[in-house]
């Protein structure tokens, strides 16, 4: 009888988490918090970034308002509005770029805006990133972590590289040399 009661307590142990074992309650409640914190601030950032850029583009050259980035923040519906948002902030750069032809005023600066009419600025890293994520949670969702953990790897990398390149972007529009 006590090899099967040290039997149901090895059982236990194997079946709490890293932290549930070495950690006392409120350091893990800690932890936890401190976590968040790391995964939420820089999301924060990154939505701010995404407003700033459409706020710094003229509002009938809009696709969106900037408010409307924060719904990415919604679970689950935020999955599926990022791919309208990378969209719709790249179809506005677009039509920001071509607004700038129209400008007699630019001389130069609106002739070179042309050979961007057909581009989509931060389009393709922006979907790279959205497929990524999606693809990520996906793969959760069925039980293939191993294979979500490179969907997770990619779509930090992307989100990485989206969000430099957007930065870039807000600061050519706002300067008006792209």
């Amino acid at each position: 009888m006590q090899g099967i009661i040290q039997a149901l307590k090895i059982g236990e142990l194997r079946e709490k988490s890293f932290f549930a074992r070495n950690m006392d309650e409120k350091t893990a409640s800690l932890l936890q918090i401190f976590l968040l914190l790391v995964f939420i601030i820089p999301a924060i950032l990154f939505l701010v970034t995404q407003q700033n850029t459409l706020k710094a583009i003229q509002p009938e050259n809009r696709s969106m308002s900037p408010g409307q980035v924060w719904l990415q923040m919604i679970p689950l519906f935020g999955l599926i509005w990022q791919y309208f948002v990378v969209i719709r902030i790249s179809d506005s750069i677009r039509a920001e770029i071509n607004s700038w032809a129209k400008d007699t005023i630019f001389g130069a600066e609106g002739s070179q805006a042309v050979n961007f009419s057909s581009s989509r600025p931060t389009y393709g890293i922006g979907l790279a990133m959205c497929i990524c994520w999606s693809s990520y949670a996906f793969l959760i969702l069925i039980g293939i972590r191993g294979l979500a953990g490179l969907g997770s790897l990619g779509g930090l990398v992307c989100w990485i590289i989206y969000w430099v390149q957007l930065a870039q972007a807000k600061n050519k529009v706002q300067r008006r040399s792209f």
